[in-house]
């Protein structure tokens, strides 16, 4: 079992859970795009709410045409930034993360035997019938070979 575990793991590691693939897809520019909503909506509100709190006094002298300069600045530069961080991100996280030793703890940590006990209880039945049943038929042909004979 641990080989055919290792075999998964590794597979799963390399085909469906590759952290390669995983980077690829969060630095998508068409996913990043879903997150620019967010991430302007979250801006918008410090600039507009939190920085109000936070420095009163700054916020005295800048108005709405500077904040929305800064925030246009802002998202720009998260447009540069994003990418390149979410791609460290997934790339330090494939580094502490090994998805094929995981997978393989994982795998051989499965109770094999009591899965295969419940799931092949019709099938160890019949397997049994049928060399009951074989048993029989060859135990009736040799008393009937060993009276021809």
């Amino acid at each position: 079992m641990p080989a055919i575990a290792g075999l998964a793991g590794r597979y799963a590691s390399d085909k469906v859970l590759n952290m390669g693939v995983i980077a690829a897809k969060i630095t998508d520019p068409a996913n990043l795009a879903e997150m620019k909503p967010f991430i302007e909506e979250h801006i918008d509100n410090f600039l507009k709410v939190k920085l109000k709190e936070k420095m009163p006094a700054v916020a005295m002298f800048v108005g709405d045409k500077t904040l929305d300069a800064m925030k246009g600045n802002l998202m720009e530069e998260i447009d540069i930034l994003l990418p390149n961080l979410l791609q460290k991100y997934a790339g330090n996280l494939g580094e502490k993360i090994n998805i094929q030793a995981m997978l393989t703890e994982k795998l051989n940590a499965l109770p094999v035997a009591d899965m295969l006990a419940q799931n092949l209880k019709r099938e160890k039945m019949l397997f049994q019938l049928f060399g009951a049943l074989s048993g029989l038929v060859i135990g009736i042909l040799f008393i009937v070979f060993s009276k021809m004979m």
